[in-house]
């Protein structure tokens, strides 16, 4: 049986790890510490709604068909939804900006692609929906929601095929004759592939030194539900979010600090999201005891580029020595066989991390990206629930986690072609 090894714990691994073991790989993961999803998807609810822009791009397909993906993912696990939610989302028109973004989105091209957007409300529809009494309107999803992210990583791990492994650092990885070996404090596994999901760690082994990746601080605030924020019904944003109550509290976040390795929690970063909660409910704002405020600190693993790292990697050594021509065949370059990486995805990972290790796994299989018919079969999913990838060449190839290698030795024509 073939063997695969996951490095990293968090959703992007257990994504991975759950797509490949359902092609019927044999997946080890090894999470350094004693819990899965313990740093940036430790945080115990996360917001899962897409940032969108009206102009076509890349990076907007990926959110498109990456919140559909994790939508359709959830609804085939959760059998009883006690780690998800789809209350919906509010993003609120907060200046002439943002207003006339969501005029743009809701243009008649556009929203008849994207049957899961709503009508622009007015404050007294947004404020109905909400719960609360809301001064401002704004664009409706009612398939967002809030995920728990450890118990989602426990359900995508919940497979015979895979074995996991905590409190466990992968201290090096070495290409052997027919596939690699990961060296860890208790011995070595070997394996036919590795995927590299370790989040701000991927350079740890140097087959990933070319990729720009940036840690970014994130302060998340929680407070207890009361009588006036109970009401609240749906995940409401403008610049920052706030969260219904879940298990009595309210996540109300996030800061953005790239760089800040500070791990310790911050009072201005506390005022900043209250600050931005006085625009979202000056009423809610002043019903809370915020001396009883509890803060968690994570750090999100962001590329130059604001696309994730995602598929397989090129040898960096090799390609220096010799550089191919500008036109070469994509597979023809010096790729390191059977070394992949699911990284790089900022604040978003709930939504593009799952169909990033989706891709992945249908790259090592060698399964056709735009129809797995495989896929259906083997997740046994109900017919009028199915989980379908939507990546052309294109927008996968944008993904690649040797892009910014090729660009840095003027390839960027190859770079836009690395799918194989």
């Amino acid at each position: 049986m073939l063997q695969s090894v996951i490095i990293g714990g968090g959703i992007a691994g257990c994504s991975t790890a759950f797509a490949l073991a359902k092609r019927g790989y044999c997946v080890t993961l090894i999470e350094r510490h004693a819990l899965i999803a313990a740093e940036a998807s430790g945080n115990p609810v996360a917001m899962l709604y897409p940032k969108l822009s009206a102009n076509k791009s890349l990076a907007n397909d990926l959110m498109q068909h990456g919140f559909q993906f994790t939508i359709s993912l959830l609804e085939t696990i959760s059998k009883n939804n006690t780690f998800f939610s789809a209350c919906g989302q509010l993003q609120l028109a907060f200046n002439a900006a943002e207003h006339a973004k969501q005029n743009r989105l809701l243009n008649k091209e556009y929203a008849n692609n994207n049957q899961w957007l709503s009508q622009i409300l007015n404050a007294q529809q947004a404020s109905e929906i909400a719960g609360i009494h809301l001064t401002k309107g704004g664009l409706f999803l009612p398939q967002a929601g809030w995920v728990k992210p450890a118990p989602f990583c426990q359900a995508l791990l919940n497979l015979s095929l895979i074995k996991v492994i905590t409190n466990c650092q992968a201290l090096t990885l070495k290409k052997t004759e027919n596939g690699w070996r990961v060296r860890h404090k208790d011995g070595f596994i070997e394996a036919d592939n590795v995927v590299l999901c370790n989040a701000n760690d991927i350079k740890q082994f140097g087959f990933c030194d070319s990729a720009i990746i940036t840690p970014v601080r994130g302060q998340l605030d929680f407070f207890a539900e009361n009588i006036v924020s109970k009401n609240l019904k749906t995940i409401i944003c403008s610049d920052h979010y706030l969260s219904p109550a879940i298990d009595d509290m309210h996540a109300l976040g996030t800061t953005y600090s790239p760089n800040d390795l500070n791990t310790a929690v911050s009072a201005l970063d506390t005022q900043s999201n209250l600050a931005a909660l006085m625009a979202i409910s000056p009423d809610i704002l002043q019903s809370i005891d915020t001396k009883s405020i509890t803060s968690r600190v994570a750090f999100r693993s962001q590329t130059i580029d604001y696309r994730p790292l995602a598929g397989q990697l090129l040898d960096e050594e090799r390609l220096r020595q010799k550089p191919p021509r500008y036109n070469a065949n994509s597979a023809s370059l010096p790729w390191l066989h059977g070394l992949y990486v699911n990284a790089g995805h900022g604040s978003k990972g709930l939504i593009t991390a799952p169909i990033c290790g989706e891709m992945i796994a249908s790259l090592i299989a060698k399964t056709d990206l735009t129809n797995d018919t495989k896929l259906n079969t083997k997740l046994n999913i109900k017919s009028e629930t199915k989980l379908e990838i939507n990546l052309d060449a294109k927008l996968a190839s944008s993904m690649n986690p040797s892009r910014f290698l090729l660009r840095e030795l003027g390839l960027k024509q190859l770079a836009a072609s690395l799918i194989v």
